[in-house]
């Protein structure tokens, strides 16, 4: 990483991650090991396209003010499937859903 410069951070899902790295992937001739490796485990847990996805976090922090950015990524890329799921993501959190908030966000992420 020596002279590499970080001009702006910001919090990606998988499917944004696997799309960038394809990218980069496509640019390189001999792809680096811990590359081909992270596209291995990103294709195999990625299940949106990235733009399926970023427009899936945008709908989920529209849905609940409190949400971050971060929450709502982590929500994307685990796709929850019941109340559990969701109440495990946001166990290290400050605040506590309510059940409506939490089957608001599984409408969200079903597509209802």
């Amino acid at each position: 990483m020596i002279g590499k410069k970080v001009y702006k951070e910001r919090v990606i899902t998988s499917s944004e991650a696997r799309e960038i790295l394809e990218e980069s992937m496509k640019k390189d001739e001999e792809p680096v090991y811990e590359k081909k490796i992270t596209l291995d485990h990103l294709s195999k847990f990625a299940k949106l396209s990235a733009k399926e996805a970023r427009s899936l976090v945008e709908e989920l922090m529209k849905t609940n003010e409190r949400l971050k950015e971060d929450v709502a990524v982590k929500i994307v890329d685990l796709m929850p499937q019941d109340e559990t799921d969701v109440r495990a993501i946001f166990a290290k959190e400050r605040y506590a859903l309510t059940k409506e908030e939490i089957q608001g966000i599984l409408r969200v992420i079903r597509g209802e």
